[in-house]
């Protein structure tokens, strides 16, 4: 899979995992109610393993950035996938122009496509 394709997956990670807390939290709350120890403990070890896998793909795209070795393509990669932030938006909050948020970010890319591509 390409450096791009699993750096997009990372809002969606993390709003899975916020997700599944938010259920997990919920189920508690109703088992709670029914006095059912055993149910939340179920669901607990449930959720905790989906938690632990999203989590850890989620590290590994985090730690894909990290080896990134300048620092302008790291910050311009986490801005427009950690962070979210629009093309717009990235030029203003780096104080860089349109063309070189573009430029680090083709860059970037391609590191990571290079990295992946040896190691894999």
């Amino acid at each position: 899979m390409s450096a791009k394709k699993q750096l997009k997956e990372l809002k969606s990670i993390d709003a899975l995992i916020d997700l599944f807390e938010e259920q997990r939290d919920k189920d508690i709350k109703l088992m709670n109610a029914f006095h059912n120890p055993v149910a939340i403990r179920n669901i607990e070890k449930g959720t905790a393993k989906q938690l632990l896998y999203l989590a850890k793909e989620r590290d590994k795209r985090l730690a894909m950035i990290a080896t990134l070795q300048d620092k302008k393509q790291i910050a311009v990669i986490k801005a427009r996938y950690v962070d979210g932030l629009s093309w717009d938006e990235i030029p203003d909050k780096l104080g860089y122009s349109r063309n070189t948020v573009f430029k680090l970010h083709r860059e970037a890319l391609e590191v990571l496509d290079e990295q992946e591509e040896c190691c894999s």
